[in-house]
């Protein structure tokens, strides 16, 4: 048997030792192609930044660029599979105790059979996503979001390929994790800000979002006005009713309002806000025309592995919250800050009413108000899996 992916071919097979061992094999000419592919695309940027002369400003090139640049070093990262057993190495070492309680299983890499090109891992059994019953693979997404969520809010060492292929359903208590080709490491102070963002989301605090998002790296810190030229309406507000349902009906031509309102949540005041992490991230693309964003170099492989993970999880649980789970991390990441920044919107969250409103969604505790989905709190509804067994 064979699996067929985008840049290697894996096959199942027993060494001599008795071992069965899963064998990736990079394809032949690969990384010649890869180069090729960038050149072309640098080529076009150029192409494009001349013909548009003054319409593109400056930092509008650098955001292009940024996120070229970005996808193609994960690109070339995941074409050196000593790079691979390392990451793997390096992901079980950092996370083994929390992989351990959240039934999380890596696969050990044989080290005297591996190389630049070809990768040999133990081989695990296990059923793919998309065979399982909904049950199942709810169960799946959730050990998935919830190990995600871990990883960004304790030491920044990130999996970013979580897709199905990269996932496998082992028994009722263990899932797998597999291809850790593409990785990214985030800073502290940009995980704070992460933490704290996630639980304003919750709360409706749309205000402190902007230093939040100023302290993510996604928005320009040295502008005070972050509209671009002709933009009347402040950033705060574009986000709050994007993230409102009060105008879905003008801003959506007839027959597409009740499936834009399928992504909202009724909260307990009453808003409807976005449950879906994905429908931010949509959100915040659209709004990156109308204000000045930046691209750090975490953000398109980070996001990316939120809204992968989300999409599963909502294929089996349409209730399903990654808000809800993400919660209990955040609020551990809040209270114990390592920079200045971090600390700083530690002290906001305890001495702010929005602060504290915050606070009390990512603690579970009950009118703590807010949305980010039915109330908040550490566990999901309709079946959903307590966030963080361990209370931390």
């Amino acid at each position: 048997e064979e699996e067929v992916y985008s840049t290697t071919r894996c096959y199942p097979s027993t060494p001599t030792e008795g071992r069965q061992v899963a064998i990736k094999v990079q394809r032949p000419g690969l990384e010649r192609k890869v180069a090729l592919d960038f050149f072309v695309l640098r080529k076009l940027l150029a192409y494009a930044t001349q013909q548009a002369g003054s319409v593109l400003e400056g930092t509008e090139v650098e955001l292009v660029q940024a996120v070229l640049d970005e996808v193609g070093n994960g690109i070339f990262d995941e074409l050196d599979f000593n790079k691979e057993a390392a990451h793997i190495n390096r992901f079980k070492a950092t996370y083994s105790a929390d992989l351990a309680a959240m039934g999380m299983v890596v696969p050990e890499v044989v080290p005297q059979l591996s190389s630049e090109r070809v990768l040999v891992t133990e081989w695990l059994d296990g059923e793919a996503p998309r065979d399982l019953d909904p049950s199942k693979r709810c169960a799946l997404a959730q050990r998935a979001v919830k190990c995600l969520a871990m990883q960004l809010m304790t030491d920044g060492f990130i999996h970013c390929d979580p897709h199905e292929g990269n996932l496998l359903y082992l028994n009722d208590t263990h899932t797998a994790l597999l291809d850790f080709g593409l990785m990214a490491t985030m800073r502290s102070d940009h995980q704070e800000a992460m933490a704290s963002g996630v639980l304003n989301i919750m709360a409706g605090n749309y205000e402190a979002l902007v230093p939040i998002f100023k302290g993510m790296g996604i928005l320009d810190q040295n502008r005070d006005d972050l509209r671009r030229p002709g933009v009347e309406e402040t950033f705060a507000a574009a986000l709050e009713r994007c993230m409102s349902g009060d105008e879905l009906g003008d801003e959506l031509g007839e027959g597409t309002t009740d499936a834009k309102k399928a992504k909202l949540v009724q909260a307990e005041d009453g808003a409807d806000r976005r449950r879906a992490f994905g429908q931010l991230y949509e959100e915040l693309g659209e709004l990156a025309l109308n204000y000045y964003f930046v691209i750090p170099s975490y953000y398109i492989l980070v996001m990316r592995a939120f809204v992968t993970l989300e999409g599963i999880a909502l294929s089996a649980d349409e209730q399903f919250n990654m808000y809800n789970v993400a919660a209990p991390f955040a609020r551990r990441k809040i209270l114990n800050p390592k920079t200045a920044e971090g600390r700083a919107f530690l002290t906001t969250a305890l001495t702010t009413p929005e602060g504290r409103k915050a606070m009390a969604l990512g603690l579970g505790i009950p009118g703590g108000g807010g949305g980010g989905g039915g109330g908040g709190g550490a566990e999901t509804q309709k079946g959903g899996a307590r966030s963080d067994g361990r209370g931390r």
